[in-house]
């Protein structure tokens, strides 16, 4: 889709040649982001409230340590697999592994 750089030095896992992001790819990526974690946030807030029927806990509300933990490891993992997943469609992974 978008035009990138490349840098002869580095590869992938896979053995190809490693790409660099563009800046309206990173950008984009951010952007991308962005409405994602707000969508699974918005996403997530709804099936928790027609599953429990009952409002998300909040911080500061005087109910069982369960339920937050259940609450903050849901949204977690949601929001967070949300923006990786829109960052990779925009900004592919390049470079070396971790």
């Amino acid at each position: 889709m978008f035009k990138q750089k490349t840098d002869p030095d580095e590869t992938t896992a896979s053995g190809e040649q490693a790409q660099k992001a563009s800046l309206l790819q990173n950008i984009g990526a951010i952007i991308a982001g962005v409405i994602a974690v707000k969508l699974a946030t918005y996403v997530i807030t709804t099936l928790w409230r027609l599953v429990t029927r009952e409002n998300p806990p909040q911080v500061d509300e005087a109910v069982s340590i369960g339920k937050k933990a259940a609450w903050i490891g849901l949204v977690g993992a949601a929001t967070g697999a949300a923006r990786q997943a829109a960052r990779e469609v925009i900004k592919p992974p390049s470079g070396k592994p971790a």
